[in-house]
């Protein structure tokens, strides 16, 4: 007899196994093979050209925007193995992981076959229905949003009596070091779920449970404490450092408080010596071409912005909180996505579920208790993240798109929490035909979403693909000119008719050193960058373009380049900007201008 049961539950794991693996398999091969994998911005693309030695010849963890640990371990990757892209497969790692540990987890929750299969087409459908685009254009900061999102699923729908959470730990502590602010962010919903999760147990108030739970906090604060420890650890030396406050000032200026406007403030910049000319560089973002624009001048246009926005108890903003009310509400009732109206479903068929098995057993009042509170404190959570987005003019798809994630998984943690209480351990049956019902509603809402983002992604990735056509004719240019150094106009390399310039995670993949280098952006006047300009014998951007040394600079053909005449004139320096070659597509179209920055003597005009 013990055999026999010994063999039907190896069998059983043996079919579990399989159809686990069947769902990971079909995740991944329906984006690779139908779509392939993008990142989603140069800003990804300049973190992994960071860790892969493409922008200085050696790889290296300070890519600034991931914690050091981390960059420093993904850099040891790529010079143990150069030619692997291995920043790419990790985002996809964290990605296709965390879904996969949530199948595990349905899995675990649902006790029938046919509860199991459901539950893992309704996870397959709701991933690729509602997300996609962020499957397919990968981008770390919604990586990090996912590693939260799992982390989240599974502590709320967690065991209390087993008390295994240590996968969520370090889940929070990984997207922490992969993006910060994403992660302390969404840190409300980590703490109402345990908050939930404390009020669950049988007894609430006990000396075990204030062990377990604070346990659990304090063991997330000290990961998170310990790698940020190691991170300002190893940028503690005074390049780095000093590079860190400028990024920080830069960070908030750009992000945060906008360039103050150069004529409706004209005393302000003659107060702190910045030019018409340098503010140019600034509105363009290609000011690493001006040395003088430095942390002490950012951080007084930070000061100042700050007297002219809104100021709400000590908190600056570009709205004030009866704007950020007014363009909440305007979104609610005119601007859902489609993740949008999934959450609001969401809600309803909680709430139903709960409530109308509660009429038929005349315990309405008491379900309604239960669940009111819920619901009531996750909407508050959300609305106030919504509403500081708002505050702060960062409503931005990368920013989000994680907040609808994680909202999400919290309603559908409660709900599965709910199913798993009320369902009598005897009637496993019964939990097949009520994830049945369930499931195929959320199926059948979901696939009509899936429908409508393919073809979204379908014409973003062709628009892609034509923008490509121009950065990779721009790229191969370069390593063709191996000699030459390159330096790119900013607003140039963004994107090309809407669609951003990035690179394939695993097509042809080249991590040799790219001659070039951006005039502004967020690694601007940081030590690799400097590194980067004394490896070529360069001192700055701005003497190098002048220098005879073979330093051009690169614009889209529609930019008029009349921005920096007037920058050099300003510094006592006259200059041609002679265009000496044009970068074209393999359909001929010219992409780029390659300029040559040609000092022009007033007497002899050469």
């Amino acid at each position: 007899m013990t055999d026999s049961r010994t063999d039907r539950k190896a069998g059983s794991v043996c079919v579990l196994t399989a159809i686990l693996i069947v769902f990971t398999l079909l995740l991944v091969a329906f984006p690779a093979i139908v779509f392939d994998f993008y990142y989603d911005l140069n800003d990804d693309t300049l973190i992994k050209d960071i860790v892969s030695g493409a922008y200085t010849g050696t790889p290296s963890g300070y890519s600034v925007q991931l914690l050091y640990p981390l960059a420093w371990l993904i850099a040891l990757l790529y010079k143990v193995v150069p030619n692997v892209a291995w920043y790419g497969l990790f985002l996809c790692v964290c990605q296709f992981g965390a879904i996969v540990l949530i199948a595990v987890r349905l899995t675990a929750i649902f006790k029938t076959a046919k509860g199991r299969i459901m539950a893992l087409i309704a996870a397959y459908f709701l991933f690729f229905g509602l997300f996609l685009r962020e499957l397919v254009i990968v981008q770390y900061s919604v990586t990090a949003g996912m590693c939260m999102v799992c982390a989240i699923f599974l502590f709320i729908t967690s065991d209390s009596k087993k008390g295994r959470n240590a996968i969520s730990l370090f889940l929070v502590v990984l997207a922490f070091m992969i993006r910060t602010e994403v992660c302390l962010m969404l840190m409300p919903f980590v703490l109402y779920a345990g908050l939930f999760k404390w009020a669950s147990e049988e007894q609430i108030v006990t000396s075990a449970n204030f062990r377990k739970y604070l346990m659990l906090l304090g063991g997330t604060l000290l990961g998170m404490l310990a790698v940020l420890s190691l991170d300002m650890l190893a940028y503690h030396a005074n390049d780095w450092s000093n590079f860190r406050d400028f990024f920080d000032a830069r960070t908030k200026l750009y992000d945060f408080y906008d360039i103050p406007d150069y004529e409706q403030n004209r005393n302000f910049y003659e107060s702190v010596g910045l030019s018409e000319e340098s503010y140019t560089l600034l509105e363009n973002y290609n000011f690493a071409l001006d040395e003088s624009i430095d942390t002490w001048l950012l951080e007084s246009m930070v000061q100042h912005q700050k007297m002219q926005l809104h100021n709400t108890f000590g908190f600056v903003s570009k709205n004030n909180i009866h704007e950020a009310v007014w363009l909440y509400k305007d979104k609610l009732l005119k601007h859902l996505t489609a993740a949008d109206l999934a959450v609001v479903a969401a809600y309803v068929i909680y709430a139903l579920f709960c409530l109308v098995p509660a009429v038929k057993n005349r315990q309405f009042w008491t379900a309604l208790r239960r669940i009111t509170p819920k619901m009531a404190l996750l909407l508050v959570i959300r609305s106030v993240l919504w509403l500081y987005l708002y505050m702060t003019d960062r409503v931005l798809a990368r920013v989000t798109t994680p907040l609808l994630m994680t909202e999400l998984a919290c309603i559908i943690g409660f709900w599965l929490n709910d199913m798993r209480r009320l369902t009598a351990a005897d009637e496993p049956e019964k939990t097949g035909v009520t994830a049945t019902t369930a499931y195929l509603l959320v199926i059948f809402m979901l696939a009509a979403a899936f429908a409508v983002n393919f073809a979204r992604v379908s014409d973003e990735y062709e628009a892609r693909a034509r923008a490509d056509e121009r950065w990779y004719a721009f790229m191969d240019y370069c390593r063709q000119n191996a000699q030459g150094y390159y330096v790119v106009d900013v607003y140039s390399a963004t994107s090309y008719e809407g669609a951003s310039y990035s690179e394939k995670m695993f097509w042809n993949v080249d991590n040799s050193y790219k001659n070039y280098d951006f005039c502004g952006g967020w690694l601007a006047k940081s030590p690799l960058a400097r590194q980067k300009l004394a490896d070529k014998g360069f001192r700055d951007m701005q003497s190098a373009l002048l220098s005879r040394a073979g330093a051009y600079f690169v614009a889209a053909p529609d930019r008029n380049m009349q921005w920096m005449v007037a920058y050099y004139a300003k510094r006592g320096i006259n200059i041609e900007c002679r265009c000496v070659d044009e970068i074209r597509t393999d359909s001929n179209e010219t992409a780029f201008l390659v300029y040559d920055i040609w000092r022009v003597d007033n007497e002899t005009g050469r």
